[in-house]
C-alpha cells in the first residue's frame, strides 16, 4: 500500500476564497477464483508507487490561487489551495467464482484499501486548511517577502504532511498482514512450513 503524491507548481492569481477539494474514484480490474489468484492479479494490474507494486494508491495535484494586495502592508487576498485527488482501487470482476469465505474476506479487504486511501486524503485535506489558514494570516513590508514566506509555510506542511502519511502506511502494513483476506492468500505458503517444523520437533524427541 502506497500513495503517490504529485505536486504541481504553485502560482498566485486571482480566484475565489475558499478551500476547494475533488475525488475522482478510478478502478483497474482484477480476476481470480480464489484468493491467491485474485491477490497475483492485483500485483499484475495494480498501480506502482515509486517504482514499487501497490494495492491501491492515491495521487493529489494540489494548486493555488490568491494575489498579492499592497496598501500600508502586503498580504495575500482571496487565497485558495486547491487539491485534485484521484483515488485508483482494485475491482473485481466474476466475485461469484470465489468461494462464500474468500468472497467475504476480499469485500473485507477491498473496504480496507478504500477506507486506507481516504485516510491519505483526510490527512492532506488537514494539511491543506492548514496551509491556507497560515498563508491568509500572512503580513508583510513587502510582496516578495509575503511570497517568500507562503512558500516557506508550504515546504514546512508539505514536509510534515509525508511524515503523516508515512507513519500512517507503517502503522497499517501491521494491519495488512493479519487481514483475513491476506492470511487466506497466504496460509498454502505457510502451512508446508508449519508441518515441516512440527515434523522436525517430533523427530528430536
Amino acid at each position: 500500500i502506497g500513495t503517490a503524491i504529485l505536486l504541481s507548481a504553485l502560482g498566485l492569481t486571482a480566484a475565489e476564497a475558499a478551500p476547494a477539494f475533488t475525488t475522482k474514484y478510478v478502478y483497474y480490474k482484477v480476476s481470480g477464483d480464489t484468493a491467491a489468484g485474485v491477490y497475483v492479479s492485483m500485483l499484475k494490474r495494480g498501480p506502482h508507487v515509486k517504482g514499487e507494486k501497490a494495492y491501491a494508491a492515491t495521487s493529489a495535484e494540489s494548486s493555488q490561487r490568491g494575489k498579492l494586495e499592497l496598501t500600508k502592508s502586503c498580504r495575500i487576498v482571496d487565497y485558495q489551495y486547491r487539491i485534485d485527488f484521484t483515488i485508483r482501487l482494485p475491482k473485481l470482476t466474476g466475485e461469484a467464482g470465489l468461494s462464500s469465505n474468500a468472497r467475504n474476506r476480499w469485500q473485507q479487504f477491498s473496504s480496507f484499501l478504500r477506507k486506507h486511501e481516504e485516510t491519505h486524503r483526510t490527512i492532506w485535506m488537514g494539511c491543506a486548511n492548514e496551509i491556507e489558514t497560515r498563508v491568509r494570516a500572512l503580513r508583510g513590508r513587502t510582496c516578495n517577502e509575503v511570497d517568500r514566506r507562503a512558500q516557506a509555510i508550504r515546504d514546512q506542511v508539505q514536509n510534515a504532511c509525508n511524515r503523516k502519511h508515512a507513519a500512517f502506511d507503517t502503522a497499517e502494513q501491521k494491519k495488512l498482514a493479519k487481514h483475513p483476506f491476506v492470511k487466506m492468500v497466504l496460509a498454502p505458503i505457510y502451512k508446508p512450513i508449519k508441518t515441516v517444523k512440527l515434523a522436525a520437533k517430533k523427530r528430536k524427541k
